[in-house]
Parts: structure tokens; sequence; C-alpha cells
């Protein structure tokens, strides 16, 4: 049964495309629910966890959130509130005649979040982990020994996000290429903590692909070469961090990256021009592996959004 907190979300998500504007008004015994928050939410039609990440702050007494609900970008919440121990935010997704409203509650456990959520129709659960406090300065690393992720003879070592599916990845003359739209995202069974990361890549023409630190941050690859910079950007930390410059080469030409990640700084060098330097990520980005930040994680590659090429995916471990 929902609570009738909910149940009021519910209806008001139904009627009216937004809360009351007073409605955002927080006590101060409410700030337990501040700060950022690692989701995880099932009951989905896949089976597939949904992966998601919220913040929550006050801005000037107003309680603000943004949102990443597991894929796509993160956004600012038109509304979020809380009442009698109770978060509640919504938010709209499609576009008319089919938009619905996404509505999303939950109360405090044991410092947890946990919750239900209304989604595409479904009822979903969901709980909460606060994500890891992260060293103010990033600690010093020396390189370990490098690892070939990609051996450039078969996909040995690599794993499909969603194995109902076929990988749909293939070798050829000693380059990792996918099938299309309807291959997986596949990650290394290895997991890693702190590194360096240096890929070569080929993104087809109009074609979209990514590069997961830990499986839960995207560095973006993307067919953006006439397009202006922003957080969809080839070299993009997605939805989070704008590249500094443009670097990135026309679709269909080999390019470069070398992304070194300590703790949550990151820093991108794209075809020889540093574009992100020890930028924070803040959460984990849509499509996310995992929502577990404080655990290490593998390096996912993208294969769900387009052609794309790899020929070296060599990672040195920072020790």
């Amino acid at each position: 049964m929902y609570s009738r907190a909910f149940a009021a979300l519910l209806m008001l998500a139904i009627i009216a495309p937004v809360w009351p504007v007073s409605a955002s008004a927080s006590p101060a015994g409410d700030d337990a629910f501040l700060g950022r928050w690692d989701i995880t939410a099932t009951g989905t039609k896949s089976g597939l966890p949904r992966n998601c990440w919220l913040e929550l702050r006050r801005d000037g007494g107003a309680l603000k959130g943004r949102f990443n609900s597991g894929g796509g970008a993160v956004f600012d919440l038109p509304q979020v509130m809380i009442a009698n121990g109770e978060l509640g935010f919504q938010y709209p997704q499609g576009k008319p005649p089919n938009q619905t409203q996404q509505v999303w509650q939950a109360k405090m456990k044991d410092g947890r979040l946990v919750g239900v959520a209304l989604v595409n129709g479904q009822t979903l659960s969901w709980s909460g982990e606060r994500g890891p406090v992260w060293p103010a300065t990033p600690p010093t690393r020396k390189p370990g020994k490098p690892i070939d992720l990609f051996n450039g003879k078969n996909v040995s070592g690599w794993l499909c996000q969603d194995p109902r599916r076929p990988m749909g990845w293939f070798v050829k003359d000693g380059i990792l290429m996918n099938e299309g739209k309807q291959a997986c995202n596949i990650y290394t069974q290895e997991k890693f903590n702190d590194f360096k990361l240096e890929v070569e890549f080929n993104v087809d023409p109009q074609s979209n692909s990514g590069v997961y630190l830990r499986g839960r941050y995207e560095i973006q690859i993307l067919d953006g070469y006439d397009r202006p910079l922003d957080v969809h950007s080839q070299g993009a930390l997605y939805g989070f961090i704008v590249p500094a410059v443009k670097a990135d080469k026309p679709a269909g030409q080999w390019q470069t990256y070398e992304i070194t990640l300590i703790a949550n700084r990151v820093t991108v060098i794209m075809n020889g021009t540093k574009i992100i330097d020890n930028g924070e990520v803040p959460g984990i980005t849509g499509g996310a592996l995992d929502a577990n930040e404080k655990g290490p994680g593998p390096i996912m590659l993208q294969g769900d959004h387009g052609k794309v090429q790899f020929r070296k995916v060599r990672l040195t471990p920072l020790i």
C-alpha cells in the first residue's frame, strides 16, 4: 500500500504537471535527506536493475534536486518535497500526448532511502545509499603493470551487460567492432579502482558510444564534430562536465583517449589535447552497470547506440 503522502503525489501527477510552490518547503529536521544518493531500483519489465543518482540540497532555503533516472543525462527536478518524514519528487517523461509523470517516494531507514516509484505504469522498489566521502585532494598514485583489456584476437575477458541478449561484438583484422544498436554494452570481467586508460576508437557517422569508467561514469564517444560543446559532446563526462575545448575529429577517423581516474577526479586527454583537467565526478551517469560507487568496477564499452570500433583498450592500474 502507498502511504498517504505518496498517494497524494500520485494524484498530483495525474491531475497537475507540478505541485504547489509551498510543497517545496522543508523543515530543518529533514536535513538527513540532503546529499548525494546512489540508487538501485528493481521490478522493471526487463528484470534488470535501474541504476539512478539523486542529489538533494538547499538553495536559499528552498529544497532543490537533480536526478539521473537510469538513462540519459542528469536533470534538475521541477519539484521536490519532504513531508512527515517522507521524500517525494516527480518529473515529466516523454512528449505530449504520450507524456507521463514519474513519481518517486521514500523514507529514511537506518541511514538509507527506501521507497517505491511509479515509472511508465510500473511500480518499482528502490533503495538509496549515500555516495562515498571522497578525499578533497586525490591521493598520489604510482603506475602498475599495463593490461591490454582487448587482446586483438577475440572478446575473451568481456561480458554482456544484458545476459539475455547476444553480445553482438566481433574482431576483424585486429579491430573490435559491434553490429550496431542490437549489440550489448560489454564490460571486463576484471574490476579496477584507480587507473589510466588508453583507448583508440573510430565512431561511425551519426553514431554514438561511450567508455564507462568503473562501469559507472561515461566518457562520451559521439559523431559530434560540427556540434557546439555541451554535456553531451564527445569527451564529456556525460551529463556533468563539458570539455574545455573541442579536440574531436570527424566520424570515420581513428581517435584517442587517455583517461585518468583517481578517486572521483577525472582527467581526459583527447587526440593529444587535455579537455577535462582533474574534474569532479559527482555521481554515476545514465546506463551505469551498477550504483555501487564504493567499490571497484570494470571498464564498459557502450554498444547499443550505434556502430563503433576499438583497436586499443589498455589500462594501467594506479596503486
